[in-house]
């Protein structure tokens, strides 16, 4: 079938098509082996690809005469493929599949990996771009193909979001003076500690500018050697500066604690709720400027990353119990939530870069620990720190199968 356009306000005067990067008369058939790959629309109109049902959905269409480009590639690509080709194919062989497989597609046309441990590894950060191998690269593992992702340069596309296997150490996501928030730090993502030295020396493989925290007060710690584990200069090009989502869920009758299922949470991560939801405390006297969005190259996974990555052990009706379980209550339902989860780390407490909203304190962020539940951390304790970035449109996978010995190899294309 042809696509549709699906649109929420105003008049769209302009729909250009491009295939392999020329330009087409329509919108490719569903049956026809193109993929959709990028968006571009001006007057700040956001549009996204529904797999689905096929269709272009535009949203922020406020003005007139708004121009939006849709590029699709042809799929099969023998020997590379870009990274939502790739994830398109895997999905669709899944599909056949009786059981729930590893790959799926989310309530927001995101396609996830699931379950305990999914074939979703990949070499990242070499020392040497031309060869791939554990000796020679870090071992990531990809969250998914992203529905939507706004760039900084304007465009709106799917992009691979990874994380990294291993933490970078334990550290505070930000800490403060003691006459700040109690020294217990400020849950703004903009200005957080953690922010700063993930996309200062740690992006650029370079020592000494910045500060690491471990503790309330501003207490320091030594960072890592970072010209041996901060990102060398072929991950640097893989990565694209985006626009992250830094809202949360509202402070309502114990929101956050008892009805954040993975849905609400996805909601609320794009919401206008920030993290400053006191008025009086000690724990709730800084002055920073909230934000609900943050452009930049390096951030940590969602609490929804968290939440969408179980399989509920492989069954359908226990997964989605998971998903509209409260994140903070896996734990609670005979473990199938998080036992069925490859982000959950029995051994480390995880930072999320969500703030956690509190009626007293702004000092609270969304973390995930040991017991398998998401709940509220202070930002000031230290917690394992895993980098999560998207990666160009442009990166293919050259090799491999996504399995743990056999990781996808990447290659930054044109």
């Amino acid at each position: 079938m042809n696509g549709k356009i699906q649109v929420n306000s105003g008049d769209i005067s302009i729909i250009a098509v491009n295939v392999d990067g020329k330009p087409q008369d329509t919108i490719p058939t569903k049956e026809g082996g193109k993929y959709f790959e990028s968006a571009e629309c001006d007057n700040d109109a956001i549009g996204s690809w529904d797999r689905t049902n096929w269709e272009f959905k535009i949203q922020n269409l406020t003005k007139k005469k708004t121009k939006c480009t849709l590029n699709f590639v042809t799929g099969n690509v023998v020997g590379e493929q870009s990274g939502a080709n790739k994830m398109e194919d895997l999905l669709n062989q899944e599909s056949n599949k009786e059981t729930l497989g590893t790959l799926v597609e989310d309530d927001y046309n995101n396609i996830r990996y699931i379950g305990k441990n999914p074939s979703n590894y990949i070499y990242f950060n070499c020392k040497d771009s031309t060869t791939q191998n554990a000796e020679n690269c870090e071992t990531w593992r990809i969250i998914g193909l992203m529905d939507g992702i706004k760039t900084t340069s304007g465009r709106t596309e799917r992009l691979l979001k990874i994380i990294r296997n291993d933490g970078l150490g334990t550290y505070s996501w930000d800490s403060s003076n003691s006459n700040v928030n109690n020294g217990y730090g400020v849950n703004e993502w903009s200005q957080a500690d953690i922010k700063t030295v993930l996309n200062g020396d740690y992006f650029n493989g370079v020592a000494g500018a910045d500060i690491c925290y471990d503790d309330d007060g501003e207490r320091t710690k030594n960072c890592p050697e970072w010209t041996q584990v901060g990102l060398k200069q072929s991950a640097r090009d893989m990565i694209e500066e985006v626009i992250w989502n830094t809202g949360t869920a509202p402070v309502t009758e114990s929101t956050w604690e008892n009805i954040n299922s993975s849905i609400l949470l996805y909601m609320w991560e794009r919401s206008d709720n920030t993290g400053m939801q006191c008025s009086t405390s000690y724990r709730c006297n800084d002055e920073v400027e909230r934000t609900t969005t943050w452009e930049g190259k390096v951030g940590l996974m969602y609490p929804s990353d968290y939440g969408y990555a179980t399989d509920g052990g492989g069954d359908q009706v226990k997964r989605i119990q998971c998903l509209y379980t409260p994140a903070s209550m896996f734990y609670s339902i005979g473990g199938n939530c998080y036992q069925n989860n490859w982000l959950f780390n029995s051994k480390i407490n995880q930072w999320t870069m969500t703030p956690a909203p509190n009626s007293s304190y702004a000092s609270e962020v969304f973390c995930i620990n040991i017991g398998g539940g998401l709940t509220n951390c202070t930002a000031s304790r230290i917690q394992t720190v895993r980098p999560v970035v998207y990666l160009k449109s442009s990166v293919k996978i050259i090799g491999g199968t996504g399995e743990e010995g056999s990781p996808f190899e990447l290659k930054l294309g044109e």
